[in-house]
């Protein structure tokens, strides 16, 4: 259980064409008090990642940054708005007409114009729930292993210095003793 001290840990992630990046930094604080920055597509997972970080770090001032990127078209639908699409041709052919400009409008280029392609994302959340979580517990871990690493340095140290202090104390004593 990590209790305070700064730290940092990282994971990356890839699984079936998707990659999660978790960074966890963390500095001294009486509390816990964890900051997230995420995509926004990711935000309803806020809870759940605290939740997982606090199962392992007691306090500290935590702040948390993911990354998620989708290179796979498995989940990706695109709808073209034809609405949206027919009216933009009407306006094109009638200003075509009025300003007798030829009317040849290409498929292409309506779909360049504002709204007419939606791209949509159909993912399963229950998996990207789970692959994420997962990140964040390797991430945690490595925040983990860090954190004991500068504890047992700062173990090392302090015995070296209350040796010192040991040392001086003995040739005090000798000294306070022999004048006396």
């Amino acid at each position: 259980m990590i209790r305070s001290m700064t730290g940092y840990g990282k994971a990356i992630l890839d699984e079936d064409s998707r990659e999660y990046q978790v960074e966890i930094k963390s500095v001294n604080h009486r509390y816990l008090d964890i900051s997230i920055k995420m995509p926004r597509e990711l935000s309803y997972m806020e809870e759940e990642i605290k939740r997982e970080i606090s199962k392992k770090v007691r306090r500290g001032k935590v702040d948390v940054t993911v990354s998620f990127k989708n290179y796979g078209a498995e989940g990706i639908s695109i709808e073209i708005n034809k609405e949206l699409a027919k009216a933009y041709i009407k306006e094109f052919r009638k200003l075509a007409e009025e300003e007798n400009l030829q009317d040849d409008i290409e498929v292409t280029e309506v779909t360049k114009l504002p709204d007419v392609l939606i791209v949509k994302e159909n993912e399963d959340d229950q998996k990207i729930k789970q692959e994420l979580i997962e990140c964040v517990a390797n991430a945690t871990d490595n925040l983990a292993k860090m954190k004991e690493k500068e504890g047992e340095k700062l173990a090392q140290d302090l015995l070296v210095r209350i040796n010192e202090i040991k040392e001086k104390i003995k040739k005090i004593s000798r000294t306070f003793y022999w004048t006396y």
